[in-house]
């Protein structure tokens, strides 16, 4: 399925199992530079190579997503050069 999503940016919080690795391995297959966030770092880095894997631009950072300032600062990461 081809979704028009090359060189776009998706943002996936939970991003590490589950529904939200899903998600962002879908993202990662349609050729969007994806950023992920969970609470195990190491699980994150492990996703964060996967996607890296695949072709596309990825990052991702151990938050809690119930943290502002943390959730900020993810958000900013991805939004910069670190996803592009």
């Amino acid at each position: 399925m081809d979704l028009g999503l090359k060189g776009k940016r998706a943002l996936v919080t939970g991003g590490s199992k589950g529904i939200g690795l899903a998600i962002a391995e879908l993202f990662a297959a349609e050729g969007a530079d994806v950023a992920i966030c969970a609470r195990n770092a190491d699980q994150v880095a492990n996703v964060v190579k996967g996607l890296a894997a695949t072709g596309v631009k990825s990052w991702g950072k151990a938050i809690d997503v119930a943290d502002p300032a943390a959730l900020k600062g993810w958000i900013d990461g991805a939004a910069g050069d670190r996803c592009a």
